[in-house]
């Protein structure tokens, strides 16, 4: 089986928790591009993704990004309607720094993360502008409403963005069918760049069923422990990234990662080993248990 190479050591698996954006902007991005995808199979679960979408206003990196407060006030007391304003609002330096952020947040994401798709699909959107206008992008609803509670003394939550962004289309609908010739085409150009990026990764997924259950069984256990594995188990699945096809998982493959890779990818303490052979021992008997792998399936650099 191919594996990675050239991963820079940390000092540790704690460290990589500490510093969660450089580890996954070194590790996941730069050298571990080749991980396995998000899963998205369903036009459902596509249509689900793409509501998350104005939620990106609230994300870390462009959470003190906002619209310019003050012509805004400007415009509300000219009487202009909302998507009027937006439009002037949407100034070059804005757009600039926020398609700067949008790549910070996709490059810190998990290659083919929910985020990472969104912020790509983003940015894709304001960079080709004429063909896909910007009032067809929720993610700039979602700040013109941000700064418009700001505004008005009253910040908003991301707990609140929802309703508001439903209230927003609501309310203009109208205006915004007209500034857009066709906006169920527009839609369908952004979820067939979502699309475009899902399959351009070609790699199989951990079947979430099994991740569902497994997940059940974390949820049972003391918080930090369950972390821990949650961390340890994503090491393996997505950056050793063995095949989904079980029947070829051989026990000298698991060797392989517990002894070699993760020693070399990880530069793991003691304590990291013994979390990541507890995590394995837990793992493999999950598998036992549903028939995945043989009765027999224990490697030898676990025991």
């Amino acid at each position: 089986m191919s594996k990675k190479k050239g991963k820079t050591k940390k000092s540790g698996m704690e460290k990589r928790r500490q510093d969660k954006r450089h580890r996954k902007m070194v590790k996941r991005k730069k050298l571990m591009n080749h991980r396995s995808p998000t899963q998205i199979t369903s036009p459902h679960q596509l249509e689900k993704l793409l509501k998350t979408l104005p939620n990106l206003a609230f994300d870390p990196m462009l959470l003190d990004l906002y619209l310019d407060e003050e012509m805004m006030k400007e415009l509300i007391e000219e009487g202009l309607e909302e998507p009027q304003i937006l439009s002037r609002l949407l100034t070059p330096e804005f757009l600039k720094e926020l398609e700067g952020r949008l790549e910070d947040v996709e490059d810190s994401a998990v290659p083919q993360s929910p985020k990472a798709l969104l912020a790509k699909a983003s940015r894709h959107q304001l960079q080709n502008s004429e063909e896909i206008p910007y009032l067809s992008n929720p993610l700039l609803f979602a700040f013109f409403l941000k700064t418009r509670a700001k505004a008005e003394g009253n910040p908003m939550k991301l707990a609140d963005l929802s309703n508001a962004i439903r209230e927003f289309e609501e309310r203009n609908s109208e205006w915004i069918a007209e500034a857009s010739e066709n906006p169920e085409l527009l839609k369908n150009e952004l979820e067939e760049d979502l699309e475009a990026q899902v399959e351009d990764s070609g790699q199989e997924q951990f079947p979430e069923d099994l991740m569902q259950e497994l997940e059940k069984e974390y949820e049972n256990l003391p918080q930090q422990r369950a972390d821990r594995m949650r961390e340890d188990l994503e090491l393996f699945l997505e950056d050793f990234s063995p095949s989904t096809k079980f029947d070829q998982w051989t026990t000298s493959m698991i060797d392989d990662f517990f002894m070699n890779w993760f020693v070399e990818h990880a530069n793991p303490t003691d304590e990291d080993k013994q979390s990541m052979r507890e995590t394995m021992l837990h793992f493999l008997q999950f598998m036992r248990e549903r028939k995945i792998l043989a009765e027999d399936f224990s490697p030898k650099s676990l025991l």
